[in-house]
């Protein structure tokens, strides 16, 4: 039988919190620059997408922004963020 990966959440305390009430297992992250972690932990958890807060994402530095768009392993799916208006 194939083991198949696990969605994630990515961003803000309260970002991931809310995804995870959708079964994604979250990863907070208040800052792209203590994204370490995050980038360490989802090779070894077998991650097969992130659900990434776009304000969080839009952070990151372009070079590793524009790999991660053209991943397909996992697949980073940006999301607008919980503080922005774009949620109203």
């Amino acid at each position: 039988m194939t083991e198949t990966g696990r969605g994630f959440a990515v961003g803000s305390q309260v970002f991931v919190d809310l995804w995870s009430l959708l079964g994604l297992v979250p990863l907070a992250c208040e800052s792209p620059g203590e994204s370490a972690s995050v980038f360490a932990a989802l090779p070894e958890e077998k991650a097969a997408f992130v659900a990434v807060e776009k304000e969080w994402f839009d952070g990151l530095p372009e070079s590793v922004r524009k790999r991660l768009e053209k991943s397909a392993d996992p697949v980073w799916i940006q999301f607008p963020s919980c503080e922005s208006g774009e949620m109203r």
